[in-house]
């Protein structure tokens, strides 16, 4: 039997935006130990298709389940290790694909180093963060004191996080709904419900700090 193929770990990617696969293909040219199995652009797709080694995801591509897909994955792909590859900042998203059933999490900035670095670690079943990730978990753990904006982003479900983010990017209400594929009137009441949690008194309120977590989380 061909060793190189008993040891090559095969690749499902599940990102809607064909460059990034295209730019995966490439970097991994060089790595036989990995082969990209198949490329899909939905979470539909990525279900039909055979069991990888590694699902490398972009949970924008789940649109309405967002980090919720990852539990749906796992369930469908149980031995397969999964990779989150996105450009949803690392400090408000990667704790939370964690505990959703990820095993790696990094963003779309990452060097190519990284990113083998990351496939490396998965597929051995261990778990990958960049530095600063890493050294934000264990300040958590170890009990340090976060800054109050951080901490109120606790309060937050998933989807009402995806949404903040997409504030903090000066999106308005349909450009939200348009991306999420949900209605505008349905993003105005998760609007409602997270000023509330944040005890933000006004619209106005709300995008200032979206925007400041925004530009402190770069």
């Amino acid at each position: 039997m061909d060793r190189k193929n008993t040891n090559t770990k095969t690749i499902l990617i599940v990102d809607d935006q064909p460059v990034c696969s295209y730019g995966l293909q490439r970097m991994l040219a060089e790595h036989p130990e990995f082969e990209i199995k198949s490329y899909v652009k939905t979470l539909e797709e990525a279900f039909r298709q055979d069991a990888p080694d590694i699902i490398a995801v972009d949970i924008s591509t789940a649109k309405t389940k967002g980090i919720a897909a990852l539990k749906d994955m796992k369930s469908r792909f149980s031995n397969a290790s999964i990779l989150v590859i996105t450009n949803h900042d690392e400090l408000l998203f990667a704790e939370r694909c964690l505990k959703a059933g990820a095993t790696g999490y990094i963003m779309k900035t990452a060097g190519r180093d990284e990113v083998i670095l990351a496939l490396v670690d998965v597929s051995k079943g261990n778990l990958h963060v960049s530095s600063r990730m890493r050294e934000r978990m264990l300040s958590r753990l170890s009990g340090a004191a976060t800054v109050d904006e951080e901490k109120k982003f606790d309060r937050l479900s998933d989807r009402e996080l995806l949404i903040v983010q997409h504030i903090g990017q000066s999106k308005n209400n349909k450009e939200i709904a348009n991306e999420l594929q949900i209605s505008v009137k349905t993003i105005e009441s998760h609007r409602s419900r997270i000023k509330a949690k944040l005890q933000l008194g006004s619209p106005n309120e709300l995008v200032r700090f979206a925007m400041k977590l925004q530009s402190a989380a770069y």
